[in-house]
């Protein structure tokens, strides 16, 4: 079969492998459908390893090379014993995270904290592949009618949930996002949801007028003390360096700061501002498969005419590295939010 390989920074390679083994007990083997291309995929492309793995991943065994991708749509293509609640031809997403299932986070449940976390697509095989086997508790029934090019939108749509339900799940409020890529987008889709004024900040052209054709009010990122924008309710989702000192400057006094993206390296964060404005800072780190990502595929069924207008283009698995990494990493960047890769049509 088909799959797009990671062996090394800059060494990505769309080859023939063999597939993947048959379902055994509580597994399923997925048809994949669509692979989103994600930042951490890019930076793997560019700067791995990063969190590919290199050496034996304590949760999975497994190392580089590895197939890449983790948000994943796909029609269930076989299911092992002791599988319910999934039949064959069932459109699935797939919640990437593999934990231990024995450490303290796990032990309560935070398998999103687990301290040896593994995911799809580097600590084993992902979704830039024809077929993938997993287990069937990684699999998330679509809603009816949902196609699965949205469904493959779940992912990042559960990571944009777990960020609004770390800042309370509001509704009502005046709320900024910072970053108009495709977590910051999805933020935003949720608190709109949920009946939220949402302004959506980025420094890229591109990407404030893509927020803006979304329907969000739009604006380049200026300093908080003199633009005169703040809320109560601040989510950071760009990774920029000096992000979350901009987020704390947009939050009110009393306000929450959620941060999502990761920077590449320390940050310089008002300590003094935070304490004297009482801004509270919160982290919020990926997602939990009930919590997260089912009510998510909830939102995107309900909006899936805008979650799909967040995706920027559409390419085939062949084109992964030149019309996907490479444009990614290129002068065109700016202008994408979500690159997904056509694997299969419909069996």
């Amino acid at each position: 079969m088909r799959a797009v390989r990671w062996h090394g920074a800059g060494d990505v390679r769309v080859e023939e492998v063999a597939p993947p083994a048959s379902p055994g007990a509580g597994e399923v083997r997925v048809r994949v459908a669509w692979c989103g291309l994600c930042g951490t995929d890019v930076h793997e492309y560019r700067f791995g390893p990063v969190h590919v793995s290199i050496r034996p991943h304590p949760v999975t065994g497994r190392s580089a090379p590895l197939t890449m991708g983790h948000e994943i749509s796909g029609w269930v293509e076989s299911v092992g014993d002791d599988v319910t609640g999934l039949v064959v031809g069932d459109l699935v997403a797939l919640n990437a995270l593999l934990p231990c299932g024995a450490c303290s986070p796990c032990t309560r449940k935070d398998f999103h904290l687990c301290l040896t976390l593994g995911h799809l697509g580097q600590s084993a095989d992902g979704g830039l592949a024809d077929l993938l086997t997993v287990p069937a508790a990684m699999a998330v029934p679509a809603l009816p009618g949902m196609s699965a090019e949205a469904t493959a939108l779940a992912e990042p749509f559960a990571v944009a949930m777990r960020a609004v339900r770390r800042a309370g799940r509001p509704t009502g409020r005046p709320c900024v996002v910072i970053g108009a890529g495709t977590i910051g987008l999805a933020t935003a889709t949720v608190l709109d949801a949920d009946g939220n004024t949402v302004t959506v900040l980025d420094i890229a052209k591109e990407r404030i007028r893509h927020a803006a054709d979304l329907g969000f009010e739009a604006r380049e990122v200026t300093d908080a003390r003199t633009s005169g924008l703040q809320a109560p309710i601040v989510i950071e989702c760009s990774g920029a360096a000096v992000a979350g000192d901009t987020a704390i400057r947009l939050a009110e006094p009393g306000g929450v700061v959620v941060i999502v993206g990761l920077p590449g390296g320390p940050s310089s964060l008002d300590l003094a501002d935070v304490a004297l404005r009482e801004i509270r800072i919160v982290g919020s780190m990926s997602h939990l498969a009930d919590t997260d990502m089912v009510p998510a595929m909830e939102i995107l069924a309900a909006h899936s005419e805008r979650a799909e207008r967040i995706v920027t283009s559409r390419i085939a698995l062949a084109d992964t590295v030149t019309h996907g990494f490479d444009v990614l990493v290129g002068p065109e960047r700016d202008r994408h939010a979500k690159i997904l890769v056509k694997v299969n049509d419909a069996p």
